[in-house]
């Protein structure tokens, strides 16, 4: 049986009234002990509370603030209103830095880099912007070691070789050259 209808057998549905003495007779209970119906309510609820399955309560959280440690005022030291604060006044956790994005491993890395494949160096193609494109970002950025998945020495080459491209006007400064415009395509 739900709990709405349990509450609604411990108080029936009065007449309507329009004085106050009709409803003093009307109503069995006396009205002015208002806690006579909550002991029903009481027994209706401790009887509910039994029927509902209860899982264990988890266990309680650690607050992430160490309020233990306090940082102490130092004599003869300014106090701006923010310093009052419970937030100023406690030691907290320095964010940890995150890992620094770098490439593969020298290892991985020489088995992906075409450059150290063949045994080529990227400065020879300083003057080839259809090699060197794909390392360029739509922006003209040179595109980092992580996403071309090259050495650390022919990362190092082929930025050198983009920037002497870009400074010889073989490349754009700021785009890279289209697929479809590329007067260089080699296909």
């Amino acid at each position: 049986m739900s709990l709405l209808r349990l509450c609604a057998r411990l108080r029936p549905p009065r007449a309507a009234t329009l004085s106050s003495t009709a409803a003093l007779r009307n109503d069995k209970k006396d009205p002015l002990n208002p806690t006579e119906g909550l002991d029903d309510l009481a027994v209706v609820l401790t009887q509910q509370a039994e029927l509902t399955p209860t899982s264990p309560a988890p266990p309680p959280r650690e607050n992430n603030r160490q309020t233990q440690q306090y940082i102490p005022f130092t004599a003869n030291s300014f106090i701006r209103p923010y310093d009052l604060t419970l937030e100023a006044r406690t030691f907290r956790e320095k964010p940890r830095a995150r890992a620094s994005a770098v490439g593969l491993s020298a290892l991985e890395a020489r088995g992906k880099d075409v450059f150290s494949q063949l045994g080529v160096d990227p400065l020879r193609f300083a003057s080839h912007p259809a090699v060197l494109s794909p390392y360029l970002s739509e922006m003209g950025k040179i595109i980092p070691r992580r996403l071309t998945h090259l050495t650390s020495k022919s990362q190092r080459r082929i930025g050198k070789a983009i920037r002497r491209a870009k400074m010889m006007g073989v490349i754009p400064l700021h785009s890279r050259i289209s697929r479809k415009d590329d007067k260089y395509n080699m296909k």
